[in-house]
C-alpha cells in the first residue's frame, strides 16, 4: 500500500509528488509521493538509509529534488510561478518560504554565543522583521511552552541535550511556520532526556500543527501519528494509521522491520 492521502475533508498543507532525489549514483529517493492534511502528524518510519531525511530535507528545499514538485499551502517550494513561467526562488524568496516550513533536526545547531532567548528570536527579527521587543516577548512565551521558561538567559554549553533540542522547538515555533519537520529529533540524546524532547512534540502536536516526523520511536508513532508511513531504498513502501501497520503490515519487509525493533 502506497502512501496516499489525508483523512477525507482535511485540507492539503503538505503535497510531494513523484519525488526523486539522486546523489550520484545513489538514488536517496525513488518516486515518492504523499499528501498530509493541515493539522495531521505524519510518522516515517524505517531502516537507516530508506529517505526519511532526505525527503524531510527535500520538502524543506535544503536539498533540491532531482525531479518531482512539493507544494506547501497550494505554493510549490523552491520555485516562484507567475504569467505562466516558473522561476527558482531568489536568497529572501527561499529564507522567506522557509519560516513557513519549521526544521527540527537531529542535532541542535545553536548559536553557541547566543542565549537560548537569543537562539530563539534570532529569525523572528532577522526574517520576520519583528522588533527585538516583540520577538522577546514570543520567546519568552515560547521557552516557557517548552518547559525552559527560566533557562531564557543560559548559554546551549548550559543546557543539557533534551533542553537544547527543546529550545530548537522553541526556536522553530518562533518562525511561526505552517508545518514542522522533525528529523530524528531524539537520536542524538541520552536515553533519559528522550522523554522531555517527546512530550514537547506531543503537545505541540496536540494543538493542531501539521507535522512530519522521522523518527525510530515507535511509542510515539503509535500514541500521536494520525498516519505512519514506512520507507525503504527511498519508496514509500506502506502507510496506514498506527493501529494497522503495528498491528498487521500487508508487506513482509514492513514486518522483518517490526520484529527487529520491536522487542
Amino acid at each position: 500500500m502506497s502512501a496516499s492521502a489525508p483523512p477525507e475533508g482535511a485540507r492539503p498543507m503538505v503535497e510531494v509528488d513523484r519525488l526523486a532525489k539522486r546523489f550520484g549514483a545513489v538514488h536517496a529517493l525513488r518516486g515518492v509521493s504523499l499528501t498530509v492534511g493541515a493539522g495531521e502528524v505524519v510518522c516515517l518510519i524505517g531502516p537507516s538509509g530508506s529517505g526519511k531525511s532526505t525527503l524531510l530535507r527535500c520538502i524543506n528545499h535544503l536539498e533540491e529534488p532531482t525531479e518531482g514538485e512539493v507544494r506547501v499551502d497550494g505554493r510549490p517550494v523552491g520555485f516562484v510561478e507567475g504569467s505562466g513561467r516558473r522561476r527558482p526562488m531568489r536568497g529572501r524568496e527561499l529564507a522567506a518560504m522557509r519560516a513557513e516550513i519549521g526544521m527540527v533536526f537531529q542535532h541542535f545547531y545553536l548559536w553557541p554565543h547566543l542565549t537560548a532567548l537569543e537562539n530563539v528570536i534570532a529569525g523572528p527579527t532577522a526574517v520576520l522583521g519583528l522588533s527585538v521587543r516583540d520577538a522577546a516577548g514570543e520567546g519568552h512565551r515560547l521557552l516557557a511552552k517548552v518547559g525552559l521558561g527560566e533557562k531564557a538567559d543560559a548559554y546551549p554549553e548550559h543546557l543539557s541535550g533534551g533542553q537544547r533540542q527543546r529550545v530548537a522547538i522553541a526556536r522553530a515555533l518562533a518562525m511561526r511556520p505552517k508545518v514542522m519537520l522533525f528529523d530524528e529529533p531524539t537520536s542524538a540524546l541520552d536515553p533519559e532526556l528522550v522523554g522531555e524532547v517527546l512530550a514537547t512534540m506531543e503537545q505541540v502536536a496536540g494543538e493542531g500543527m501539521t507535522m512530519i516526523v522521522a523518527t525510530h520511536e515507535m511509542g510515539f508513532a503509535k500514541k500521536v501519528a494520525d498516519r505512519v508511513i514506512f520507507m525503504d531504498e527511498g519508496r514509500d513502501v506502506e502507510s496506514g494509521p498506527p493501529e494497522r501497520l503495528f498491528g498487521g503490515a500487508d508487506s513482509e519487509r514492513l514486518r522483518r522491520f517490526l520484529d527487529k525493533i520491536l522487542v
